[in-house]
């Protein structure tokens, strides 16, 4: 083993003890046993955010919210009241946030549905309606009346995309603002008990001061959605579980034109979600359409790993947190992405699928099946998942995950059989968190016979973050359902992060995170070092406001093998074989992003392998009010002096994004990027209109061409086309 081996098998061992010491100091969890009373309501509220109705006055309030950022338990400096109510329809909760600055005071920068929790002034509910301090639900509000809905899996597994049908209205007054909220109980998913206890807690964050409340304070570490430091909500008489099914046909016009050719086609399809049981959900969809869907952003990668782009489509995020384990850093062996779209993110038909899932207080199992047509030369694909988890004790869990890729025979070449098969786990005794999972793939007709394993031990608490990354990944492991950032890798990760707050700190600094993050990358089959970083954070200064400035560090050794080498070229650069170590200087900095004028920046230069690059990634965002939002985001790259040659190349990608709304319900998004090392460009044009709850109207326009020279169109006739669309789509949901 060579020195440099030794030096980080050293940094290995010495980074293992300092986890293993922190695990030791877990933080016990704040004994909860606050319970609320829920009224039922001798008539139904008016939902116009005013709280004058006859409806509450027979209802008390409660109040006593405490701290939980920036001083943890003690009593919040503005007064939240609170009023729970029901009837045989509904769950109505009604809130009322003093604010000393009045309607100056309040924070919403735009009003996008599913906002940035971190960038508004919010109120949300959060509920445990299972009772088993596992799953939560979570309404939220801004004071423009905002909505963003989620679920949770053990406190930080979110799924914002999940859209529910509920309704809320908000006012904004003198002295702070108000909402109303009204949940129907068609919307929620409970058991069939007489007299039901549920997990509760209510969490408002105020941004112009950027601190968080809650009626049950949970450590600051965490979230929310820890339902076992939540309280209890008694008296609720919810009707017993009756049919809930949902059903939501839609309309699409599409007319594209790629390069000369033009083709109008209208089609029709759906999706049903039919809630058998209140643990039990079944979604079919026929001739999925994601029309609507957010573009995705483009990027440069200058890295030797694949680029993840997250999913954006909606039936796909709705209980993905039942079927995504692992991590992008390294596995994943389940990913939807690799349904319905081709390696360039282009979509291709499905004709149908449906996913069907269970939930209960001892285990969870679903499935997922999905037919996807043969389009050029991407074969025809059926796709079929399989997911059980077993909890185990208060907060642990141990499953499987199955998937199955059939490829259809396509002219010469014959079908393809891929399957997966993966054991995880899952456990948090106080604030230590352990996951794991073990991976094998198996094809028929091609290779890909191989093994992937990947665990996180991680502590979090009110002094900071500890955490251990480990996995492998061998050279002929496949998930043909699934992300792979890199083949025939070990991958070991240690981190630290520190929460400090001295006395001695200035009144504007909230707290100081200074830390390290390393990656370090061996070769599966031969343990050969390939590559390593550090980023070393000696200063992260958080502002009271929420703004941050951080200089740091970025170590690297990089070593390049002949083969290697040839695979990688930066910007189209290439570079030579060999052991490369070099260390970058850079700069994060962010000022408060729930301001009218914001933004943000990420500064880096110095050595790359034999060269030398400075990069920028940055964004500014506009919002004078929020009905109306400016964005430019920008990414910078210049690399000089690179291998034998002494080669220089530079990249720019420019983003503006404009957001017209008349309200949260009625909005236009109109998107653009430019890439100069692509010569791409890219349109992305919204209108959306819920004209009803979940009901929406989209006109879409997408239009991307190519700005390459002549001598490339004619080599390349068919790759440089300019592609046009413009797509009228209308989606009606009728809850039955």
């Amino acid at each position: 083993m060579n020195d440099n081996n030794m030096r980080w098998w050293r940094i290995k061992r010495i980074s293992l003890c300092a986890n293993l010491f922190c695990w030791i100091l877990v933080g016990s969890a704040y004994a909860q046993d606050a319970t609320l009373q829920a009224h039922r309501l001798l008539s139904a509220p008016d939902i116009d955010g005013r709280l004058d109705d006859t409806a509450w006055q027979d209802v008390p309030a409660f109040a006593g919210f405490k701290q939980v950022e920036p001083n943890n338990g003690e009593a919040a400096g503005m007064e939240t009241l609170v009023w729970l109510g029901f009837d045989d329809r509904y769950l109505y909760v009604a809130a009322q946030m003093a604010d000393t600055a009045g309607a100056g005071g309040v924070r919403v920068p735009d009003l996008r549905r599913d906002f940035d929790w971190g960038e508004n002034d919010v109120f949300g509910l959060v509920l445990d309606p299972f009772g088993d301090a596992r799953n939560a639900v979570s309404f939220q509000v801004t004071p423009m009346g905002t909505q963003r809905d989620l679920l949770v899996a053990n406190g930080r597994q979110f799924n914002t995309e999940w859209d529910a049908v509920w309704q809320v209205r908000t006012e904004v007054n003198a002295d702070g603002w108000t909402a109303e909220l009204a949940i129907p109980w068609a919307t929620l998913r409970y058991p069939d008990k007489s007299t039901p206890v549920w997990g509760i807690n209510l969490v408002r964050k105020i941004r112009r001061s950027n601190e968080i409340h809650a009626w049950q304070p949970y450590p600051r570490a965490l979230t929310p959605y820890y339902m076992d430091f939540a309280g209890k909500v008694e008296g609720l008489e919810p009707p017993p579980p009756a049919r809930n099914v949902r059903v939501q046909p839609y309309l699409t016009v599409n007319q594209s034109q790629v390069g000369d050719d033009s083709d109008t086609q209208p089609d029709v399809g759906g999706e049903l979600k039919w809630a058998i049981t209140p643990n039990t959900v079944l979604d079919l969809t026929v001739n999925t359409d994601f029309a609507q869907a957010d573009a995705d952003r483009q990027v440069i990668n200058l890295t030797r790993f694949s680029v993840f782009f997250p999913e954006r489509r909606a039936f796909f995020l709705e209980n993905a947190e039942l079927f995504q384990i692992g991590s992008t850093l390294a596995v994943l062996p389940f990913f939807s992405r690799r349904i319905g779209l081709d390696n360039a993110g282009q979509p291709i038909p499905i004709t149908a699928g449906t996913r069907f899932v269970s939930r209960t207080a001892n285990r969870s199992f679903g499935g997922i099946a999905m037919r996807q047509q043969e389009q050029g030369a991407t074969p025809a694909r059926l796709f079929g998942v399989g997911r059980y988890l077993q909890n185990v004790g208060k907060q642990g869990r141990i499953g499987g995950l199955v998937t199955l890729r059939q490829d259809a025979a396509l002219e010469e070449q014959s079908s393809v059989t891929n399957t997966t098969f993966t054991l995880d786990g899952y456990a948090r005794p106080g604030t230590f968190i352990a996951n794991w999972l073990v991976s094998r793939s198996a094809t028929e007709g091609a290779g890909g016979d191989g093994v992937a394993a990947y665990t996180w031990l991680r502590n979090r608490t009110a002094w900071g973050y500890v955490g251990h990354v480990q996995s492998i990944i061998s050279d002929d492991y496949n998930a043909g359902i699934g992300f792979v950032g890199r083949r025939n890798l070990i991958v070991t990760s240690p981190a630290v992060t520190l929460d400090l707050r001295p006395d001695w700190r200035p009144a504007f600094v909230r707290n100081f995170n200074p830390g390290f993050t390393a990656f370090v990358y061996h070769e599966y089959n031969t343990r050969r070092f390939q590559e390593a970083f550090v980023s070393v954070r000696p200063i992260n200064m958080v502002l009271q406001s929420g703004a941050q400035v951080s200089p740091y560090l970025r170590l690297n050794w990089q070593r390049l093998n002949a083969e290697e080498a040839a695979g990688f070229r930066p910007l189209g650069l290439p570079i030579s074989e060999g052991n490369y170590p070099f260390t970058q200087y850079g700069l994060y900095a962010a000022s408060d992003l729930s301001r009218k004028v914001a933004g943000l920046v990420d500064f880096r230069a110095g050595p790359y392998f034999d060269g030398q690059i400075t990069t920028a990634t940055a964004y500014l965002q506009v919002a004078p009010f929020p009905h109306l939002a400016f964005r430019l985001d920008y990414t910078y790259n210049h690399i000089s002096s690179l291998g034998e040659e002494a080669l220089d190349a530079t990249s720019h990608l420019i983003a503006p994004e404009l957001r017209l709304a008349l309200n949260p319900r009625l909005q236009v998004n109109a998107f653009y990027q430019y890439n100069t090392f692509s010569e791409q460009g890219a349109w992305n044009a919204r209108f959306a209109w819920e004209f009803s709850p979940l009901s929406y109207l989209y006109l879409v326009f997408n239009d991307t061409r190519y700005f390459v020279d002549d001598v490339l169109r004619r080599d390349n006739p068919t790759r440089f086309l300019t592609q046009q669309q413009a797509i009228f789509k209308i989606s009606y949901l009728r809850q039955l």
